[in-house]
């Protein structure tokens, strides 16, 4: 049987953790209080409180408003994060399928969920 994966991104923006908001890190351990993700090849454990944890792999971007780091994306209210490869891009019109420059996959955009990750 095989076992059982998970993914796991930030629920709120004003947390202090390695891990880009928006993007979706794979869970290598879910205990009932922490999880342990995976950071670029290191293992970092964080409260499940402060995680969003799904079942599936990612499939659409991410919509993350106001960056952090207004000079990357100036102009630019919101950026996406590519579920598959966590490249980060401004979104300059409202487009429902986008492709990633990085890694050549189209996926869905989730505007829907841009609310969650501004808290």
């Amino acid at each position: 049987m095989t076992p059982r994966r998970f993914w796991a991104r930030l629920r709120a923006a004003d947390v202090d953790y390695p891990l880009r908001r928006g993007a979706w890190y794979h869970v290598k351990k879910l205990g009932p209080r922490e999880a342990v993700v995976d950071v670029v090849g290191e293992r970092v454990g964080i409260p499940r409180a402060d995680l969003e944890i799904m079942s599936e792999p990612p499939r659409r971007w991410s919509v993350v408003p106001r960056p952090k780091n207004p000079s990357r994306f100036p102009g630019v209210a919101e950026y996406g994060v590519c579920p598959n490869c966590r490249e980060r891009v401004p979104l300059r019109e409202r487009l429902n399928v986008m492709r990633c420059t990085r890694c050549n996959g189209a996926f869905d955009v989730a505007w829907e969920e841009q609310q969650i990750l501004e808290n």
